[in-house]
């Protein structure tokens, strides 16, 4: 329980430090020299949809360039985390796909083995090399081989990605002036589960290893959490005004209050005990 509670502390200093460069990206990528700036901010954007299942039957190609239903690829048993990228985008989508390869390196858990991560071209014209491209990229910085099971990396035709994009609220716009994509950064979660429904959205582009790390573990099937993974849950909710996790206090003191009453309680039951003891102890 004091590691729970030591890990919450520590924990709520990091984010309140890392605050100011996750909001950096919450608003829409927008290519510099675009004309009609206002109507692109009108198009593009994200509606927060927890109720919509996912078209797991939507498909799409991997790196290899086999077609592949996201039914194929989907494990139910853990949670996952979703993204759109455009792999030929040198600027915020490269940055944005970096920023999440860095931070999952910092999580305890690994992709592969305890979550997921689909990675999704908005980009028709992108190819499977490009994905593949991209792919061997983040997987030779991640390092850990189970991603190479758990970290997906796909393109599709307009079709496909407007279904799904349009199943978890992303919208997007492509701007034949300066032939960029206009788009949110967001990295959505998928609870664990039969039906494949989305349990946060985390903006920016920049992402804290604690609310991804607290997000996947509230999206997981809670028989699998561990006790500190648990007490973590306890210590934060998401504060959908701020975009993050936040520490609640009075749930920190509640925890901290029961250690110091349960450390009490057993001190006085073992100098009750030895003075029981030295009562009815026989004389030499």
């Amino acid at each position: 329980m004091m590691r729970a509670l030591h890990l919450c502390l520590m924990i709520a200093v990091a984010s309140s430090a890392s605050m100011a460069r996750a909001q950096a990206g919450i608003r829409p990528s927008i290519p510099a020299g675009t004309g009609g700036a206002e109507q692109i901010l009108a198009d593009v954007g994200v509606d927060e949809q927890y109720d919509t299942p996912i078209p797991l039957d939507t498909q799409f190609r991997d790196h290899t360039g086999a077609v592949v239903s996201l039914r194929d690829l989907w494990d139910s048993r853990r949670p996952a985390l979703l993204h759109f990228v455009s792999y030929t985008c040198a600027t915020v989508c490269d940055l944005t796909l970096n920023s999440i390869g860095a931070t999952l390196g910092l999580q305890q858990w690994t992709v592969g083995s305890e979550y997921d991560v689909y990675t999704i071209s908005m980009n028709p014209r992108d190819t499977p090399q490009d994905a593949a491209d991209a792919r061997g990229r983040m997987l030779g910085r991640y390092a850990r081989s189970a991603a190479e099971r758990g970290w997906h990396f796909l393109v599709g035709d307009e079709a496909s990605i407007a279904a799904l994009a349009a199943s978890v609220g992303y919208r997007f716009r492509w701007d034949p002036g300066s032939e960029q994509f206009a788009h949110p950064a967001v990295l959505m979660v998928t609870r664990a589960g039969e039906t494949v429904r989305l349990s946060r959205y985390l903006r920016g582009v920049e992402y804290t290893s604690n609310d991804v790390r607290l997000s996947l573990v509230e999206a997981a099937d809670g028989g699998t959490l561990s006790p500190v993974d648990s007490a973590l849950l306890y210590c934060f909710r998401f504060d959908s005004h701020e975009g993050r996790y936040v520490l609640v206090a009075w749930r920190v003191m509640r925890i901290g209050g029961s250690f110091c009453a349960l450390l009490l309680f057993g001190t006085l039951i073992y100098l009750w005990r030895r003075e029981f003891r030295s009562r009815v102890a026989p004389a030499a």
